[in-house]
C-alpha cells in the first residue's frame, strides 16, 4: 500500500475559516453540544435520584436529537461548507441555513422534554429535515465545481445517506398508522434512520473531512469504485445487525458478520496514510490539538474493531443486551470520532479558536470522554461476567458527566472571548460577511434565553415531585386487558413457588438481571427505560413474568397487556435468549424484592 504526496491546487488552507460566518456557525454548534449534554447529565441523574415531571424517554429523544442534529450535523455541515465553498456569494446562502437550523433545533430543544414526539417536536424535527435536502443540494451544486478526488467522493456520498436515513423518518408515520407502533417495522424504521444516519452520513464525512486535510497537504489517497463499493457494501450489509434486533433471525448476524470484515478493509485503506502522515511511530504526540486528533483516530480505530468483534455470536448477542456497551460505542463515534476529529481540524484551520479557556475546556472534555467511556465499558464487562455493580456506580457516573457541561462552557466562553480579542483575523471574506451576520448580542440573548426556558423546566425535576412520579400504572380499566390471558402466552403455564424465598435462586437471579435488565429497568417503582420491578409480582401472575422473559417476541406480538406497556414505553424489549432455569430464578429475586420494598409478594395469584 503506496500514499505519495501530489500538489492538489485547488486545496490550498482555505480562509473562510476566518470569515465571521463560520465563527457564528460553530458557537451555534458547540452551543447545542453543551444543552444536549444538559440533556445527558439528566438522563444519568435519573438513576441516582429518580424522575420527577419529566419522563425519562422525553428527555432521551430531547439528548438525541439536540446531539445529532444540533451539534453533529452542525459541526459536519459546518465544516464541509467552509472547507470546500470559497464563492463569497455562495457563502451567503448558507447563512440562512445557518438560522432555519437554529430556529428547528432550539424549537426541537424546547418541545421533546416536555411532550416527547408531540405536535412541536415532530413538526420541528420534519422542517429541519425538509432544510437539510436544500442544504443537501446546494453543496452537490457547489462540489461540482470542485476537482475531483477522495475527499470529493467521500463528502457527496455522505450527502446521499443522508438523505437516504430519512426513509426511516418519514416511514415511522404509514408504519404506525397502518401497522401499529409495536410494529417490528416501527422500531426497525428509527433503527433505519440511526445506522444510514451514524455510520453513513457521519462516518463517511468524517473520513472525507481527513482525507480533505491530508490532500490539502498534498497527499494522495487513491480510492478506486471498487473500494468504494466496498465500504458501500459494509453500510448495507452491517445494517444487519440492527435488523437482527427486531427480526431474530441467524443470517442476519452472518450478514453483518461480512460487512464489518468489508468495513475493516476499507477503512484500513482510508485510515493508513492519515496515521503514517500524523503518527509516524505511534507515539503520544505533543500539542493539545494533536492530542484531540489522536483521541479521534484511536476512536474510529476502536469502532471498527468493536465491530469487527460482531462477527461472534455470543459477542453480538452482549452487544445488545448489555446497554452500557450500546451506550459507550455511540459516544465513541458522537465524542470520540465526530467531536475530537474533526473539532481538532477545525482548530488547526483557525475555525475554533485556541485561548486558554478553549485549551481547558477541551482537555477536560476529553477527561470527562475518556472518564465516563471507562466507566460504561468497565461496567458492561463486569455486568457480563456477573460480577454485580461497582459501588455507587450511578452516582459516579453523573459525577464524571458533571465534567462535560462544564467543559463546554469553558468552550463557550472562550469562542466569545475571541471574537472581542480579535484572535481570528479580519480577511476580505469577513468584511464582506460581517454585512449580513448574526447580530452578537441578538445571538448571546437568543442562546441565554433557549438556556434559561431548558432550566427553568428543569428545575422541577431536582424536586420530590412524589413518590408516584414517574411510576407504571397498569392500564385494568383497558378492555383488551380484561379478556387476555393472565398468565400470558408461552410454554410456561404453571409455577411451584413454594412458602419462601430461595435465597440461592434469587442471588441466581440477580446476576442474570443485573446483567440483562436493569440497564432498562429499576428495582424501585421508577420508569426510565422499561418500567420498574417493584410491585411486578403483585400486579403480574408468576406465568406471565416468566412468559414475558422467555417468550418476549412472541408476547409482543400477541399479549394484550404486553403490548400496552409496549406502546406506552415504545421501546421493544430485545430477546435475551433467555433460559427457562433463569427465567424462574429471575422471579424469585423479583418476589424477593417486592417482599423487602412492599412487604408483600404474589397478590396477583390470591
Amino acid at each position: 500500500m503506496r500514499f505519495s504526496k501530489v500538489h492538489i491546487e485547488y486545496r490550498q488552507e482555505n480562509p473562510n475559516w476566518k470569515s465571521s460566518l463560520s465563527i457564528h456557525w460553530m458557537r451555534w454548534a458547540v452551543f447545542f453540544f453543551f444543552m444536549a449534554s444538559i440533556f445527558g447529565l439528566l438522563l444519568r441523574y435519573f438513576f441516582v435520584a429518580g424522575s420527577g415531571i419529566f419522563e425519562y424517554k422525553h428527555v432521551l429523544h430531547a439528548h438525541s436529537h439536540i446531539a445529532i442534529l444540533g451539534w453533529g450535523f452542525l459541526l459536519i455541515g459546518g465544516t464541509i461548507v467552509f472547507s470546500f465553498v470559497e464563492n463569497q456569494i455562495r457563502l451567503k446562502i448558507y447563512k440562512k441555513f445557518l438560522f432555519a437550523f437554529v430556529l428547528t433545533t432550539i424549537g426541537m430543544m424546547l418541545s421533546f422534554p416536555v411532550q416527547g414526539y408531540g405536535v412541536f417536536s415532530i413538526a420541528f424535527s420534519a422542517i429541519h429535515v425538509l432544510i437539510s435536502y436544500f442544504f443537501a443540494y446546494k453543496l452537490f451544486k457547489d462540489l461540482s465545481h470542485i476537482s475531483n478526488g477522495t475527499a470529493k467522493s467521500l463528502i457527496q456520498y455522505a450527502l446521499i445517506w443522508m438523505l437516504v436515513s430519512s426513509i426511516g423518518l418519514w416511514a415511522i408515520a404509514p408504519i404506525g398508522t397502518l401497522l401499529g407502533k409495536i410494529h417490528p417495522l416501527y422500531f426497525l424504521s428509527v433503527q433505519w434512520f440511526l445506522h444510514f444516519q451514524m455510520n453513513g452520513w457521519f462516518m463517511y464525512a468524517i473520513l472525507g473531512i481527513l482525507a480533505y486535510h491530508l490532500e490539502s497537504k498534498g497527499w494522495e489517497i487513491p480510492m478506486s469504485h471498487s473500494k468504494l463499493g466496498l465500504l458501500h457494501l459494509s453500510l448495507l450489509f452491517t445494517f444487519a445487525f440492527p435488523t437482527s434486533w427486531s427480526y431474530n433471525f441467524d443470517f442476519l448476524l452472518y450478514l453483518n458478520g461480512v460487512g464489518v470484515i468489508l468495513q475493516a478493509i476499507a477503512y484500513a485503506w482510508i485510515l493508513m496514510p492519515f496515521i503514517a502522515q500524523a503518527f509516524p511511530r505511534m507515539a503520544m504526540p505533543a500539542g493539545w490539538i494533536n492530542k484531540m486528533i489522536y483521541v479521534g483516530i484511536i476512536s474510529l480505530i476502536l469502532k471498527a474493531l468493536i465491530q469487527l468483534a460482531l462477527i461472534i455470536p455470543e459477542v453480538a448477542s452482549i452487544s445488545s443486551t448489555i446497554r452500557m456497551y450500546f451506550i459507550g460505542f455511540i459516544h465513541l463515534l458522537m465524542l470520540g470520532a465526530l467531536t475530537f476529529g474533526i473539532s481538532a481540524l477545525i482548530i488547526k484551520n483557525n475555525g475554533l479558536p485556541k485561548n486558554s479557556f478553549c485549551k481547558w475546556g477541551w482537555t477536560i472534555l476529553i477527561i470527562a470522554f475518556l472518564a465516563t467511556e471507562l466507566l460504561l465499558f468497565g461496567q458492561g464487562t463486569l455486568i457480563w461476567a456477573k460480577l454485580g455493580f461497582l459501588p455507587q456506580y450511578h452516582l459516579i457516573l453523573f459525577l464524571a458527566s458533571l465534567l462535560f457541561p462544564v467543559a463546554l462552557s469553558m468552550v463557550l466562553i472562550g469562542l466569545f472571548q475571541a471574537k472581542k480579542k480579535s484572535e481570528i483575523p479580519m480577511t476580505i471574506i469577513e468584511k464582506n460577511i460581517t454585512q449580513i451576520s448574526i447580530n452578537n448580542q441578538t445571538m448571546k440573548k437568543t442562546m441565554i434565553m433557549s438556556l434559561g426556558a431548558v432550566l427553568i423546566l428543569m428545575a422541577s425535576c431536582g424536586g420530590s415531585g412524589g413518590s408516584d412520579q414517574g411510576t407504571y400504572t397498569p392500564p385494568s380499566s383497558n378492555t383488551k386487558e380484561k379478556v387476555a390471558d393472565p398468565k400470558g402466552i408461552g410454554e410456561i403455564r404453571n409455577v411451584d413457588l413454594g412458602d419462601g424465598i430461595d435465597e440461592a435462586m434469587a442471588n441466581n437471579g440477580k446476576a442474570i438481571l443485573d446483567m440483562k435488565c436493569t440497564a432498562c429497568h429499576q428495582l424501585n417503582d421508577k420508569r426510565v427505560v422499561g418500567p420498574g420491578f417493584q410491585g411486578i409480582t403483585n400486579r403480574r401472575r408468576p406465568e406471565w413474568i416468566m412468559n414475558m422473559i422467555t417468550n418476549v417476541d412472541v408476547m409482543l406480538d400477541e399479549d394484550p397487556v404486553a403490548q400496552a406497556l409496549l406502546e406506552e414505553c415504545l421501546t421493544r424489549m430485545p430477546n435475551q435468549n433467555i433460559s427457562l432455569d433463569e427465567s424462574r430464578d429471575i422471579l424469585e429475586f423479583l418476589r424477593k424484592n417486592d417482599l423487602e420494598k412492599t412487604g408483600s409478594k404474589d397478590a396477583a395469584i390470591k
